[in-house]
């Protein structure tokens, strides 16, 4: 998963980063670090980066203690440096279980939230349970056209696509999850949700509290980095098709998915393949 900037390109910058390995994904070329703050970039948190190379992924295990080189341009960011510094137990939890990657995997149930809709109505993403559902998360100030604004663009697809499909209609439902709830009121949300033509019925937009936004979004492996006195929101994209019982089916990183994509393991999860 690539962590991208809704911020104006600029010249490639390199960071320091110090943190523990939680998990490795080989296959997609990326590893999941707890870090330390990362001065002059975000602050301390758990992500999910790409790395350069499959050979920086050799020998990585969960637990291990690395320092790495961030380096981010062109609103992309990646790991093109890892090295071992130490090894340490993974962090643990109240149970006294380990904690590893907070990041769900593809057959996982999504955990319930509270949140609020542009209607100014407080819901528990409970209320999805029994449907697909596509989520995603963007926020409405998003300067990048590939970035947010393109997840509002793909899901104005679909939300079209589904209802002029018998076979689909009704089957699908959308949420948008604001990343940035200090503007993203639900006044702000209703009046971004009629300008994408979102059929209330089936495309909903929440916000929250900051806290339990970035929980609940760390869990799909997303992370959002606010920057004091500027609107913009330096976050990476992932997007999930969940089943009717809130288990993932599939993830979708990055901007490089389709509508199609989508709608083709829709049909296939409602075929039961």
């Amino acid at each position: 998963m690539a962590l991208g900037a809704c911020s104006r390109p600029e010249p490639p910058r390199q960071y320091p980063l110090q943190g523990q390995i939680l998990a490795v994904h080989p296959d997609r070329q990326e590893v999941t670090i707890r870090h330390e703050d990362i001065p002059q970039f975000m602050p301390a948190m758990t992500m999910t980066y790409p790395v350069a190379t499959r050979e920086l992924l050799e020998g990585r295990a969960p637990g291990e203690l690395v320092s790495a080189t961030l380096e981010v341009a062109d609103s992309t960011g990646r790991l093109v440096a890892i090295t071992r510094t130490g090894m340490a137990p993974l962090p643990t939890g109240p149970d006294g279980e380990p904690i590893g990657a907070p990041i769900l995997s593809e057959g996982d149930e999504v955990p319930d939230a509270a949140f609020v809709d542009q209607t100014d109505r407080r819901r528990s993403f409970a209320d999805w349970t029994g449907s697909h559902t596509l989520v995603t998360f963007i926020y409405t100030n998003c300067p990048l056209p590939n970035f947010c604004p393109l997840m509002d663009q793909n899901f104005s697809t679909i939300q079209r696509a589904v209802a002029e499909d018998g076979a689909l209609a009704g089957r699908l439902r959308l949420v948008s999850i604001s990343l940035d709830p200090a503007r993203d009121t639900p006044a702000a949300l209703a009046a971004h949700a009629a300008r994408r033509k979102a059929d209330p019925a089936v495309w909903t937009f929440l916000t929250g509290d900051a806290v339990t936004i970035d929980r609940f979004a760390a869990r799909f492996g997303v992370g959002a980095v606010r920057t004091p006195d500027s609107s913009e929101i330096t976050h990476n994209l992932r997007t999930a098709l969940l089943g009717p019982d809130r288990r993932v089916l599939k993830f979708y990183s990055g901007s490089d998915w389709t509508p199609g994509t989508v709608l083709a393991d829709l049909r296939a999860a409602l075929a039961g393949r």
